[in-house]
């Protein structure tokens, strides 16, 4: 359709209130009312020039202020007491510890139940041996699957139970043949 033209809506291309678009216009600090699409490449460069320069305007402090929250932190951080700093790397030291310790009784579970040390759940001794034992129950009502192959089946039930004894078998077989 072409613009200006009739619709249920109203004029093609402008708001019905043109009012209401005049004030956000205005807010925005644009002069023109309605849109006008670019004609020519030109105009589209200076449209998105013009664009680019404001938020360059708007966000043209922000390497100022990220220097200055990094200065501020600097100074933060000198102005801690050594009991301050202390404490933080006792915490740090804590956290630390404990996290070896966990791991430590999660590999002794596991290693003691016989279970993947991976699959254990539960952060005390009780609870890490609980998750082993329900592994382990699980593992244990698990029945191997029959072979579902009837090749596999004559494989599995008769014939060389060792490699050597199937090499000698098949040894044997391919002699026979020549």
């Amino acid at each position: 359709m072409p613009d200006g033209a009739k619709t249920e809506r109203g004029v093609f291309g402008m708001s019905e209130n043109t009012e209401v678009t005049a004030q956000a216009g205005e807010e925005a600090g644009a002069t023109e009312v309605e849109f006008k699409a670019p004609t020519s490449q030109e105009e589209l460069d200076r449209i998105i020039n013009t664009a680019v320069a404001r938020t360059h305007k708007k966000y043209g402090d922000y390497d100022e202020l990220r220097a200055q929250a990094a200065k501020l932190a600097e100074i933060e951080e000198a102005n801690k007491t050594e009991s301050e700093k202390q404490a933080e790397r006792l915490a740090a030291a804590e956290a630390k510890a404990a996290e070896l310790e966990s791991r430590a009784l999660r590999s002794e579970v596991a290693a003691a139940k016989g279970v993947p040390l991976n699959l254990l759940a539960g952060s005390t001794r009780e609870e890490l041996e609980a998750s082993a034992d329900a592994l382990i129950e699980f593992r244990g009502e698990q029945k191997p699957s029959a072979p579902s192959s009837p090749a596999l089946k004559r494989v599995n039930t008769s014939g060389p139970q060792s490699v050597a004894d199937e090499f000698a078998q098949w040894s044997e077989n391919s002699f026979r043949n020549l």
